[in-house]
């Protein structure tokens, strides 16, 4: 016997309402993708240890393509 999931696609907006109402908190680890609300394993060291450079190589990138008017 096969049982049929039933599956609904949120918004950007019911996402923050669900948040709002403390559904789910800014503390779980979830993300809103292509309107699924997905569980997100613990960051590890190594995912931290790959990221974290590559964050810091677009602040860089970004910071110096500012243009600063007086």
């Amino acid at each position: 016997m096969t049982v049929q999931l039933l599956r609904r696609k949120f918004t950007v907006e019911q996402y923050h309402k669900i948040v709002e109402s403390q559904i789910i908190t800014e503390d779980d680890r979830v993300e809103l993708i292509r309107g699924e609300i997905i569980k997100m394993p613990p960051i590890v060291t190594k995912h931290a240890a790959c990221v974290n450079p590559l964050i810091n190589l677009l602040i860089s990138l970004s910071v110096s393509q500012l243009q600063i008017k007086n």
